[in-house]
């Protein structure tokens, strides 16, 4: 009898696992399309980007793996130099040859959502749990305030503070913490720094990012939600580009002159600079370039007053072009670069992927090249990090944040006094936007 339940044990286990086996094939599948639907979809397709080196590289081993799922859809890329695809992208667009995928990111802020298909109807289609597939931040700012959603995530990167220990060694101060705050942070930088001239030796690197972080370091912000309203002039704003300032005023971090007298990234890799903001997307560059001058580790960005980590995220996806011919095509694509595990992997090796499964597993065991130091922060900075907040329709407001930033920095002007003169012109800038809508 004991021998008879042991087999109907048996026979029910696996009868269950073979059921989790089929469901996980299913759960695999289904994000980027079955096999079946790799059949069925056929026909042209133009795929419209840009890029340079390794990234883009790895975007046309993502289209590889494509078509080896959709056999039958014949592939045309186009892919442009990052530095002029504004032009030549609102050209294509206006003459109706822009593609059927086009490659965006959410930064643009509405730029250009009048030519993209609301890919909500796909997304309820195909049941997509996109909370559950993507990594945590990667999808924000993809749909607009009224819903629409324009595009879906492939790779995002963010920053940390990647500091020299023997500065920090010789100094005698503590090396940071993940719980630091950017007072902690201004603190640091001012007791850090050292010597004078040419052997001066910084808190922190004169970076173009700290523009970005400024207006949200003590939880202000340079807008309001719908970029309909400036909001500068908030203390809480001015407070985040003053701290900048005073550390200039300090010699924390390079007035201008020092600050053109070497590339920033190389006065932290000369160990002339006890810290450097690190984006994901020159963590190697920056590894090869320090070698083994001296040891260093990274630490996420210091919290604001709330307890939350400030970040700023880079994020690029792809769009399907409202007018495209071949609107399932185009859907099976942007699936594909945006959630299968293969392509997720792939893009591990460039930056950090939209498919969690691929964060989660292989970009979260990878190491900066050539260190023991943990991508996995990586990971966890973007889940609040903020959408860089200069591009798209905000570009000309942007311009205008940053001659504010360089009175502060630069002509060593107040954070207030600079604002009064600006944020007239910025609300001006931003009313355009909405009154050409």
């Amino acid at each position: 009898m004991k021998r008879f339940l042991a087999i109907l044990l048996i026979g029910a286990l696996m009868t269950a696992l073979t059921a989790c086996g089929g469901g996980n094939q299913q759960a695999e599948e289904n994000p980027s399309g079955s096999s079946n639907q790799g059949k069925e979809i056929s026909g042209d397709l133009t795929v419209f980007g840009w890029g340079g080196g390794e990234e883009l590289q790895s975007r046309k081993e993502a289209t590889k793996i494509f078509k080896k799922l959709y056999p039958k859809v014949k592939v045309h890329e186009v892919w442009l130099p990052a530095d002029n695809i504004d032009v030549k992208l609102d050209a294509a667009l206006a003459a109706g040859n822009a593609g059927d995928v086009i490659m965006m990111s959410p930064d643009w802020k509405g730029l250009r959502s009048k030519w993209f298909e609301d890919l909500n109807p796909y997304i309820e289609r195909d049941q997509l749990d996109l909370e559950a597939l993507f990594t945590q931040g990667v999808d924000g700012g993809y749909v607009d305030p009224d819903g629409k959603r324009e595009g879906m995530p492939t790779t995002a990167s963010d920053f940390m503070i990647a500091y020299n220990k023997d500065i920090f060694d010789k100094a005698g101060i503590a090396y940071p913490t993940n719980d630091w705050t950017w007072d902690d942070f201004a603190a640091t930088a001012k007791q850090i720094s050292s010597g004078e001239g040419a052997n001066r030796v910084y808190g922190i690197v004169s970076h173009w990012i700290l523009q970005s972080f400024a207006p949200f370091i003590y939880g202000g912000k340079p807008y309001n939600e719908d970029w309909t309203k400036q909001t500068l002039d908030d203390p809480n704003t001015l407070k985040g580009y003053q701290l900048f300032g005073d550390l200039v005023k300090a010699k924390a971090m390079p007035d201008d002159a020092a600050a053109k007298s070497m590339p920033m990234d190389q006065m932290f890799a000369a160990g002339k600079a006890a810290m450097y903001p690190l984006g994901l997307f020159e963590a190697s560059t920056i590894a090869k370039n320090i070698g083994s001058n001296f040891k260093w580790g990274i630490v996420m960005p210091p919290k604001d007053p709330s307890g939350k980590t400030v970040n700023i995220k880079f994020q690029t996806g792809f769009a399907m072009n409202k007018d495209s011919k071949n609107k399932e095509a185009a859907w099976a694509y942007i699936k594909t670069v945006s959630l299968n595990k293969e392509v997720g992997d792939l893009y591990s090796k460039v930056n950090l992927p939209a498919a969690k499964e691929s964060a989660d597993g292989t970009f979260a065991n990878l190491k900066i090249e050539g260190t023991d130091i943990s991508m996995m922060d990586f990971i966890t900075g973007l889940q609040d990090a903020t959408t860089f907040p200069w591009g798209g329709s905000i570009a000309k407001a942007g311009d205008l944040y940053e001659q504010t930033w360089q009175q502060v920095t630069v002509q060593g002007k107040s954070a207030e006094e600079a604002a009064k003169a600006y944020t007239s012109q910025i609300q001006s800038a931003l009313d355009s936007i909405h009154q050409s809508k």
